[in-house]
């Protein structure tokens, strides 16, 4: 998993019949470098890495942090209750499992 800010989102009417409904997500990942700059009270970093697509169900806006799930825990994430041994169909790499309200990093 990865902490992330929305920064755009993915309009398709041609997708993988099991993606329809389904919401598209840019994110830019952090990196650990881009949470640990001493910033003023109130400025949020701004990450610089490539911009990641992820599918999201929790409802995320551009601007917001976001933590991302990447390859299977990303399909469980998006998929309906599945019974015992059932495998996730949804053909998705990344997604996004929570928007954070705050986060810290231990300087140490």
């Amino acid at each position: 998993m990865f902490l992330a800010k929305v920064i755009g989102t993915v309009w398709s009417t041609v997708k993988w019949p099991e993606l329809g409904g389904l919401r598209l997500l840019v994110v830019r990942p952090y990196s650990l470098a881009d949470l640990t700059v001493a910033l003023p009270e109130g400025v949020s970093p701004a990450p610089a890495h490539e911009g990641v697509v992820c599918a999201d169900v929790l409802g995320a806006g551009p601007g917001e942090d976001v933590v991302i799930a990447y390859g299977h825990a990303a399909r469980m994430a998006i998929s309906e209750q599945l019974a015992p041994g059932e495998q996730p169909s949804v053909p998705i790499d990344a997604a996004v499992v929570a928007i954070a309200d705050h986060f810290a990093v231990s300087s140490g």
